[in-house]
């Protein structure tokens, strides 16, 4: 059996409807293992003069070094696994299913993220970027669902959120979910975009030995891991 952390974020308040697609990602490390790859964070953060967060929207040319060296980080740490779905909201039907509830439509993704990568005989800690929701309990209602579905399979041990600003693992997720969304809206391809971005998305692609992040993977791939969530 294996403990693990898991750490959570989103961007469903991308209000810019020339981007269709929202990703919801998670980083997946051992919990064994998390002290000394923060602590490997820490250190990039500091030889490169990282006092805020550094997450997708931090992303600039000034700091080209340091986000190299985190893409040479994922690379390098076999611990570490990413999952995200990436949802077109032009699919979404909230009146249909959800009562018109955007946000109850919301965490049922964050439901399909998460229960079909928790796996049987493991132990988790899930950490979801803290937002303000509507509804004060969607968290524990989320946390009730998950225990319930995996009883007698993998532990959901807690569910709970935490602000980013002090969890770097947290802000390295929202930058590869930040990633995989610029790819999957083609961004790239448009007259105003960020020539940064778009060679960061491509070295990190590289990585990947990918020609893009607009692509999907099977249900087992372990290591970056985009699923296209194509349901109501």
């Amino acid at each position: 059996m294996t403990i693990y952390n898991v750490y959570c974020d989103e961007s469903r308040h991308t209000s810019d409807p020339s981007q269709p697609y929202i990703v919801i990602g998670a980083l997946q490390c051992p919990r064994e293992e998390k002290h000394r790859i923060v602590g490997r964070l820490h250190g990039l953060m500091t030889k490169h003069g990282i006092k805020t967060e550094f997450g997708w929207k931090k992303l600039s040319p000034n700091k080209a070094e340091f986000y190299q060296n985190l893409i040479q980080l994922f690379s390098e740490e076999n611990s570490l696994s990413f999952r995200c779905i990436v949802v077109d909201r032009r699919q979404l039907d909230h009146e249909q299913w959800n009562d018109g509830d955007k946000e109850l439509g919301f965490y049922k993704l964050y439901y399909q993220l998460l229960v079909h990568w928790l796996q049987p005989g493991d132990t988790y800690h899930v950490y979801l970027d803290w937002q303000q929701n509507a509804c004060s309990t969607r968290f524990e209602e989320l946390r009730q669902i998950l225990v319930h579905k995996l009883s007698g399979r993998a532990k959901l041990a807690c569910l709970e959120p935490v602000e980013s600003h002090n969890q770097p693992l947290i802000q390295l997720s929202d930058l590869l979910m930040g990633a995989v969304g610029y790819s999957w809206n083609e961004m790239q391809n448009r007259t105003n975009a960020s020539a940064f971005k778009s060679a960061f998305v491509d070295e990190f692609a590289k990585s990947l030995g990918k020609g893009s992040l607009r692509y999907t993977t099977t249900k087992g791939e372990r290591n970056f891991n985009i699923f296209n969530w194509q349901g109501r």
